[in-house]
């Protein structure tokens, strides 16, 4: 089921017996805001999706990302090279810092982003591959308050939690921090069910 700003702002603005037009405009900003925090808080199963495939000729090491990429990547979730058709071993993703530039060749074993656009391979490829990768989204840009959230529908609760919050906080209402509590308990609850079920933690 698709949910929208509006539909957020809607529940907001009855919860807090707000008139109807109350902050009117300022929803699109309230839901960027909440759809960042949301998005940035936990690299999510959900905003993972395969990346266009990337040839390697001999010799390269930064590789520019397709065009339909390059704006929606926020970091790289998976990464392997084919050689030939033959699937290599899983690339070691470095998000700390950029891997070094080197003029050392073998077979990559690692990879990294070093800037909106490009990709950085580790060592220098010594033959031809396909690299084959998965991106964590960046969160789409709200415009107008009939686009839809990009979350499933899950984190609905969520959602209204945080625009609640952030209408809350515009009319310096003495309920902001509770409600500002609540949104990032909703959140961690989330983290602690998707690391359960996806297997990255027993408890």
């Amino acid at each position: 089921m698709a949910f929208s700003v509006n539909n957020a702002t809607l529940h907001a603005v009855a919860h807090l017996k707000a008139p109807s037009n109350y902050a009117s405009g300022e929803e699109v900003r309230f839901a960027n805001s909440v759809q960042s925090l949301i998005t940035g808080y936990y690299r999510w199963h959900w905003a993972a999706s395969a990346a266009t495939d990337i040839a390697v000729a001999l010799n390269d090491q930064d590789k520019t990302m397709a065009a339909g990429a390059q704006d929606t990547v926020l970091a790289i979730a998976q990464a392997h090279l084919l050689e030939g058709s033959t699937p290599q071993p899983e690339l070691l993703v470095q998000s700390d810092s950029p891997l070094p530039v080197t003029t050392t060749t073998g077979q990559p074993y690692a990879i990294s982003i070093i800037s909106p656009t490009v990709l950085r391979l580790f060592p220098a490829a010594d033959a031809t591959y396909t690299l084959k990768w998965r991106k964590y989204a960046r969160p789409v840009i709200f415009t107008v308050n009939t686009n839809n959230w990009q979350i499933p529908e899950a984190f609905t609760d969520v959602a209204k939690a945080g625009m609640l919050w952030q209408f809350a906080r515009y009319a310096d209402d003495d309920r902001a921090p509770a409600f500002e509590k609540s949104f990032f308990e909703l959140l961690a609850n989330h983290k602690r069910a998707e690391q359960l079920t996806t297997g990255r933690s027993r408890g």
